[in-house]
């Protein structure tokens, strides 16, 4: 039953809610298009398109951002999120982004480091960061 409450909520959120993938005022990094988006979050590049490395901050997994932007960016669903990064890590081709909690701490992360780039809903965006993609 829980799960189906889960799946619903993050249905319902998935619905109603753009996503705003986030960085820096101060990167030098103005927008993304969808393939750079995928290529950053799924570590298949780790330079901005600036040539800075680029600091990846993560929603925790069961947070409706998280399902909602994987998604929609990779077409992939948190457990397939998970097994993605459990491979990559274990073969030693890359790292997991770091999952810093929500909205609030994406944005904490990503004012305070200038090659940082998260994602938030929307809604939550403030004058602190720079959005450069929005996923609908």
């Amino acid at each position: 039953m829980k799960k189906i409450i889960l799946s619903i909520a993050l249905v319902s959120s998935a619905l109603l809610a753009d996503i705003a993938v986030i960085v820096n005022p101060g990167s030098g990094v103005d927008s993304l298009d969808a393939g750079q988006v995928k290529k950053i979050f799924m570590a298949k590049t780790k330079k901005l398109p600036n040539g800075n490395s680029a600091v990846v901050v993560d929603q925790n997994s069961d947070n409706g951002a998280y399902a909602t932007f994987y998604d929609k960016v990779a077409g992939k669903s948190p457990s397939k999120m998970n097994k993605y990064w459990v491979k990559l890590t274990f073969t030693g081709k890359a790292e997991a982004p770091k999952k810093v909690g929500g909205d609030s701490d994406v944005i904490n992360a990503v004012k305070s480091n200038k090659n940082t780039i998260g994602y938030v809903d929307s809604s939550a965006v403030t004058a602190d960061v720079k959005v450069v993609y929005t996923v609908k």
